[in-house]
Formats: structure tokens, C-alpha cells, sequence
């Protein structure tokens, strides 16, 4: 028989809790077909995520990525919860702007 071939699969979900919570189900479901999960997600957003069971926990891996802070954004804004509606775009325009390290 074949060797089923395992992933490594990066999850960089939005900055608001209504997609990050869903991309780390998401994570733990992969994670348990025996794949490796990189979630990455900005420092306070990562100490806010619920408890990894145990059975996924080996497989995956939790990345923080501090944002680059941006005008008009209070300090420490991570995700939607940080900011009221109005300043979202201003997050956006944050999310935006980490560098990816690519040559483009």
C-alpha cells in the first residue's frame, strides 16, 4: 500500500473571532487525519483562543504574528473585538500591511 502523504498546512485566518474560531476547528479537524497545523494569528488573539484538546495538541503549532501598529488604531488592537466598528478598515489596512517575506 501507498503511504498517504501528511501536510503541513498554514491557517492565517481574519482578525475577528467569527473566522478565527471556525479556521481552528477547521485546524483540529485536519490535525486529526494526522496533518500538521501552523495557526497563525497575532499575539492576543493566540491567548485568547479556547483550550486545544490534548489529541491534537502535538499537531499543532500556534504563531504569533504581531502587527505593525497602525494610525488611529488604539494600542494593542488585535481583532474586531479590540476596535469599534468604524476603526475596523484601520485593521484591515494593519492585517494589510505585515510583511510576508516574499520577493513580489
Amino acid at each position: 500500500m501507498a503511504e498517504t502523504k501528511k501536510l503541513h498546512v498554514a491557517l492565517f485566518p481574519w482578525l475577528a473571532f467569527g473566522h478565527i474560531i471556525p479556521f481552528l476547528e477547521l485546524g483540529k479537524r485536519i490535525a486529526r487525519k494526522g496533518h500538521q497545523i501552523s495557526f497563525i494569528s497575532t499575539p492576543r488573539n493566540i491567548k485568547r483562543l479556547p483550550k486545544i484538546s490534548p489529541d491534537v495538541l502535538p499537531s499543532i503549532t500556534l504563531v504569533k504574528l504581531p502587527l505593525p501598529h497602525v494610525e488611529h488604531l488604539p494600542e494593542n488592537a488585535e481583532s474586531t473585538m479590540d476596535v469599534p466598528h468604524h476603526l475596523v478598515p484601520y485593521l484591515k489596512m494593519e492585517s494589510d500591511s505585515i510583511p510576508t517575506g516574499g520577493s513580489g
